[in-house]
């Protein structure tokens, strides 16, 4: 089984900019990535029985995906259409190791569901998983004969595991970098003219994913806040209780002017 070192520099890839607001909604997403297959395991069924590890060379994978991103939730559902392709590189069996060649390939069509933890803003994790299936096409060789060894061409339940980081770039789009582990059924029996009955178990992958994530409906900006209008000033209130006071009083009675005893005013 082969061992990979994976080293990610994630912190690059994330220092991009400022932070924004993805949207919700439906979105399309387009990614390309590493692929490293574990050595395919094919049985042979005849007597004297024995087993062999098929070694593949790492390969592209490439996937696109169709969402949907819950408005209220963090909570993405979409379709994921993908792709990847290997050469065949060895057999190796009973201690000793022969040459090979062929292909193994494998197209996916799987539904994911996958949870966003935000860990700043702008920037999230998270995790998920999809089942569905994956059709395997898989025929190695010997390289000194051209003899097949097994074939595989086979539509099989596949699920995978899923782990990686985002960051929003813009209202509409955001980059990823995920860790996919993927399991698809291949235990297919098959008739090899150098090793009679054979039969082939499950393949396994280890991906790594880069991509991006377009969103149709950007999140909107909320409306501005209400304007500020000051209190009225106190000299308005001064102005308008002096409009409100009652005219003056004419003097009392008796007090002259023209009334009785004055010039003009009274009988004779």
């Amino acid at each position: 089984m082969k061992t990979r070192c994976i080293v990610l520099a994630g912190a690059a890839f994330l220092a991009l900019g400022g932070p924004a607001v993805a949207g919700d909604g439906f979105y399309v997403g387009l990614g390309a990535g590493w692929d490293g297959q574990n050595n395919i395991t094919v049985d042979q069924l005849t007597p004297p029985p024995g087993s062999g590890q098929v070694q593949t060379n790492d390969g592209a994978v490439f996937a696109g995906t169709l969402g949907f991103k819950m408005p209220e939730f963090p909570i993405r559902l979409e379709f994921e259409s993908g792709y990847d392709w290997h050469s065949v590189s060895n057999v190796q069996s009973g201690g000793a190791q022969f040459g090979a060649t062929g292909h193994a390939n494998i197209a996916s069509e799987l539904v994911n569901a996958v949870y966003d933890f935000p860990i700043a803003p702008g920037w999230n994790i998270y995790g998920g998983a999809g089942v569905g299936e994956g059709h395997v096409y898989f025929a190695p060789n010997f390289s000194d004969t051209g003899s097949e060894i097994a074939r595989v061409d086979h539509w099989g339940f596949m699920w995978e595991g899923i782990g990686g980081t985002s960051f929003e770039i813009a209202p509409d789009a955001d980059l990823f970098l995920d860790y996919r582990y993927r399991h698809v059924n291949a235990s297919v029996e098959s008739f090899s003219p150098s090793l009679g009955p054979v039969a082939t178990h499950d393949i396994t992958e280890n991906v790594v994913m880069a991509g991006v994530r377009f969103y149709m409906f950007p999140a909107m900006e909320g409306p501005p806040p209400p304007a500020y209008y000051p209190p009225p000033q106190p000299q308005y209130q001064y102005q308008q209780q002096q409009n409100t006071m009652p005219p003056p009083q004419p003097p009392a009675g008796g007090s002259g002017g023209a009334t009785s005893g004055g010039p003009g005013g009274g009988s004779q």
